[in-house]
């Protein structure tokens, strides 16, 4: 037998508008913004297409893989990514169920079958891809408004002081890290991971040992940078198991 495999799923701005109960020219903005990352981050854009509405008229909407969905939607409320999740299921088992078709001779039979291990690779190379995805997920489910250091290395199970030497590496360069420590030894974050909000950082006020006010920087981690660290994280991890 051959298998037809059917072409790559995409869903549609206008759908992710329906499924958020968003305006349509919210979720673009959303995704000229998701663009630009990508641009810092030398990824792939969102592509953009054109579909005609009922009054005649050709307007612009995006269409999105499941990476890009998961991207764009990581910061919306817990029921909207659900929802989507659901509807990827939905895509996903589409294109799941196989157009069969009879082979004509034993060379046809044989094609079939290497076409078919092939297919399998590539699913198997997806489902690799989409891995540190679905563990930034998980990470941040538990994650609600800006997380502490201690409370965001527990999201993505690390210890406090491996997390911080992790955040901290000076093994890696600046444009990696997401913290230093300055002149008095307490943690900053790094103005371009604030720029990109995964941190935040204001100043706490304390009374020292010596009856003194005091101030310090404290660093937060908002529910995406939680989600890039968890998927970095997962990245090495692939990485080192691959290695092995």
């Amino acid at each position: 037998m051959s298998i037809l495999t059917q072409n790559i799923k995409t869903m549609s701005s206008r759908e992710i508008a329906e499924h958020c109960d968003k305006d349509h020219r919210n979720v673009c903005r959303d995704i000229d913004s998701l663009n630009e990352s990508y641009a810092q981050m030398a990824l792939l854009k969102v592509e953009q297409s054109d579909y005609v509405a009922d009054n005649g008229q050709s307007y612009r909407q995006y269409l999105l893989s499941k990476e890009q969905t998961i991207d764009l939607i990581t910061g919306y409320r817990a029921d909207i990514r659900i929802r989507i999740n659901r509807r990827w299921a939905e895509l996903e088992q589409q294109a799941a169920q196989p157009v069969v078709a009879l082979p004509q001779d034993y060379l046809s039979a044989l094609k079939a079958l290497v076409t078919s291990e092939e297919a399998k690779e590539r699913a198997n190379a997806e489902i690799k891809q989409l891995q540190p995805k679905a563990a930034a997920l998980d990470a941040i489910s538990h994650a609600k408004g800006s997380t502490g250091i201690r409370e965001t290395a527990k999201a993505v199970g690390m210890g406090q002081n491996e997390f911080v030497a992790w955040c901290t590496n000076p093994n890696k360069p600046a444009s990696a890290r997401f913290m230093y420590r300055d002149h008095s030894g307490a943690l900053n974050a790094y103005s371009h991971r604030i720029d990109q909000g995964f941190v935040t950082q204001k100043l706490s006020c304390f009374i020292g040992g010596d009856g003194r006010d005091r101030t310090a920087p404290k660093v937060r981690f908002t529910p995406s940078g939680v989600t890039q660290i968890a998927k970095l994280l997962q990245q090495e991890r692939s990485r080192e198991l691959e290695a092995v």
